[in-house]
């Protein structure tokens, strides 16, 4: 019998939950087949089968979070005898009771804190997590009736006003989903609601979205922001892209490649607060924001500094196609020390970016259209793109913030690359 862990994806992953089963139990896996896709708290992220045969049991739901490693299903052959020891996660080091029918009373802060909150009583809850652990679904359940729901389904019943003890669930052993919900959920033959609101939907955020929302209002809040923007004359920038026939490089390419460079001669802004200093950190970790119909996400390109022109194209686009793949791991959003935001591909003109923590900084890229302008008392039409600096004024100053946009435009308008 194989186990199926959850898997750690990154060394900054402790626990993670499953969003989807690809396979139902009974059916057949190839090993390296997509099993299930997992949430950590940066990306959605498919999931291979360990090893081939018949799918014997699930034994972790969606929308449940646990620390990784945890065995979260069981492959075998069809009459295959399941182990009763694989009920979720290794048995922890130390001495076992003498006394095999012992209640396990391991139980997740969370769980305690639903329990105190409910006046349930954690002698009669039957865990069923790693080991017979009490985890917070348990307590739900309890505080319910004993109907078994995901956590998500529990949320979205709860702002619905949906008893749950009415749903029929379709979960393996008959638990309660969000689709189960929503489909209780929809008036049968109810007249047209006559209020402001109707037609509209309450969404239930998703746990990307209010990663978002956190780390956003965090930023925001935290991190004293200003604004610094200047308008950069890409005609020599155009030239240099179509002079290149060797490989592809987009004008985001140049963008990114051109902050490079200047960074390397501002370690002042490739920094970062730390509360009692200021860190000026030595590698060069590029933030690229993607947008992904779930929400902004920021892979990084590691050690930039040590990319040529043509190597941080193609890590560029890996990254990019991974992204929107949905096959990054966590490690690739760990280490930002710098990013870059690139709505000109959607006809922005000019706007302003909320800073990605922990860096002190970021570049907002607009879209490069032609404009009139005046050189030397002359009228002429050239390809301008605007690009704004957020900062940080707690660890970039203003005139700082000036000189480093004026240094990059500088390198971008002598198409210096």
């Amino acid at each position: 019998m194989h186990e199926v862990r959850m898997p750690q994806m990154g060394q900054s992953v402790e626990e993670s939950s499953i969003v989807m089963w690809f396979k139902k139990e009974g059916d057949r896996v190839n090993a390296g087949e997509p099993l299930f896709s997992i949430q950590t708290d940066k990306a959605e992220v498919e999931c291979e089968a360990p090893a081939s045969g018949v799918l014997r049991k699930i034994l972790l739901e969606p929308d449940v979070t646990v620390p990784v490693l945890t065995i979260v299903a069981l492959i075998g052959e069809p009459d295959e005898a399941i182990a009763e020891a694989a009920a979720g996660s290794p048995e922890p080091a130390g001495p076992k009771p003498k006394t095999s029918n012992l209640k396990p009373q391991a139980i997740s802060p969370r769980a305690k804190a639903r329990a105190a909150e409910r006046g349930v009583d954690l002698a009669s809850v039957t865990g069923t997590g790693a080991l017979g652990r009490i985890m917070e679904a348990d307590v739900l359940g309890a505080a319910t009736g004993g109907v078994k729901a995901s956590p998500t389904a529990r949320r979205v019943a709860a702002n619905a006003g949906v008893n749950l003890a009415s749903v029929e669930g379709t979960g393996i052993g008959g638990k309660v989903m969000k689709a189960d919900v929503g489909a209780a959920s929809k008036p049968q033959s109810a007249p047209a609601p006559s209020t402001a609101t109707a037609g509209g939907q309450r969404i239930p955020l998703s746990k990307m979205r209010r990663i978002i929302a956190k780390r956003m209002c965090e930023s925001k809040f935290a991190a004293p922001h200003y604004y610094v923007t200047v308008e950069i004359d890409m005609a020599a920038a155009k030239a240099f892209r179509s002079s290149i026939k060797a490989f592809k490089v987009s004008y985001n390419d140049l963008v990114l490649f051109a902050t490079v460079k200047t960074l390397r001669e501002f370690p002042n802004v490739n920094a970062k607060w730390l509360g009692d200093a200021i860190e000026e950190v030595a590698d060069i970790n590029l933030g690229v924001a993607v947008a992904l119909p779930a929400g902004l996400i920021v892979p990084v390109l590691q050690q930039a500094q040590n990319l040529s022109l043509e190597g941080l194209a193609v890590a560029c686009k890996t990254l990019v196609d991974k992204a929107r793949n949905g096959k990054l791991l966590p490690d690739d959003f760990s280490g930002n020390t710098f990013t870059v935001s690139n709505l000109g591909p959607f006809g922005v003109d000019h706007f302003t970016a909320i800073i990605n923590q922990p860096d002190s900084a970021i570049i907002a890229v607009g879209a490069m259209k032609d404009r009139v302008v005046a050189i030397d008392g002359g009228i002429h039409i050239r390809p301008i793109m605007k690009i704004t600096m957020s900062s940080d004024h707690r660890v970039v100053d203003g005139s700082v913030a000036a000189q480093f946009m004026k240094r990059l435009k500088e390198i971008m308008e002598a198409a210096d690359y």
